[in-house]
């Protein structure tokens, strides 16, 4: 069978310029707000709390001027001027309020048992939420910085190949997300019988997205150094898709392996009565 390409490219080009339009432009905007917003909670709450909370579980502190800087960790965040609302995750501010409670219970019990349990979720839990937020954010503001950074050095000519190559993978990647849909609705409306698109426009958008996806896979090769530079591969994206979608069936999977270890707990404060 063949297919006449020709009466279907008025429609691809409308649509793909249409839809890559809107992407970018779209994507400038909420990129530029992106940005502002991580530099504030980076500056204001993220640092500053990250490396707190590093001094505190450093092991050369001494047990009552740990109890201290917690005391003083608690009353900063929890105050009526904190700035805490910035770290911008709701996970992370219930678990910072859980932790502050208990952390009050401890305060009147003195009790050992919760002291140990307080801790391991201290630095197993919020300090490992924390320093992921702080690497994230720190990350972001400063991808695009690595890789202007490496093509500024370079001759002119090489910078405009780096830059040619990398707005073409980046074209290409939108592709494949404008085929991809292209695909998905002529298919359901052949299927249902619907004459919106030309006849045997499914199989033509199937052949774009073929094309596109193979030209991914060839560009990926002179972006290699693009892609080193502004990727962060710590991030697993099923397990935070996974944390979106179904977050308290990924805490009963955790649960099942973690378990608590106690045995590197430091040793709490022994407060003696006549102390403050």
């Amino acid at each position: 069978m063949e297919i006449d390409f020709t009466k279907y490219l008025p429609v691809a080009a409308a649509i793909l310029s249409a839809t890559l339009g809107y992407m970018f432009g779209s994507r400038t905007k909420k990129n530029d707000r992106l940005i502002q917003f991580t530099q504030e909670n980076l500056k204001e709450v993220f640092s500053p709390m990250y490396h707190e909370m590093q001094k505190i579980i450093a092991d050369s502190v001494k047990p009552k001027d740990r109890e201290s800087m917690l005391d003083t960790f608690f009353e900063r965040y929890i105050g009526n001027d904190t700035s805490i609302y910035k770290l911008g995750s709701l996970e992370l501010l219930d678990t910072f309020y859980e932790l502050s409670d208990r952390y009050g219970q401890f305060k009147l019990s003195r009790d050992e048992g919760l002291w140990k349990d307080i801790w391991w979720e201290f630095e197993n839990n919020l300090f490992f939420k924390v320093k992921e937020g702080y690497r994230n954010s720190t990350d972001l503001l400063y991808r695009d910085f690595r890789w202007q950074q490496y093509i500024q050095a370079k001759p002119y000519w090489l910078k405009a190949y780096f830059e040619s190559m990398r707005f073409l993978f980046e074209t290409v990647k939108g592709i494949n997300v404008i085929s991809a849909l292209l695909v998905y609705f002529s298919g359901c409306f052949k299927l249902l019988g619907l004459g919106l698109f030309p006849k045997d426009f499914w199989i033509f958008s199937l052949m774009i997205l073929g094309l596109s996806v193979l030209a991914t896979f060839v560009l990926r090769l002179p972006n290699m150094q693009y892609i080193s530079l502004t990727s962060n591969s710590k991030k697993n994206f099923l397990r935070q898709v996974a944390k979106k979608v179904i977050p308290a069936l990924v805490v009963k999977w955790d649960n099942l392996f973690i378990k608590k270890d106690y045995d590197k707990v430091p040793k709490m404060h022994e407060k003696r009565f006549f102390e403050d």
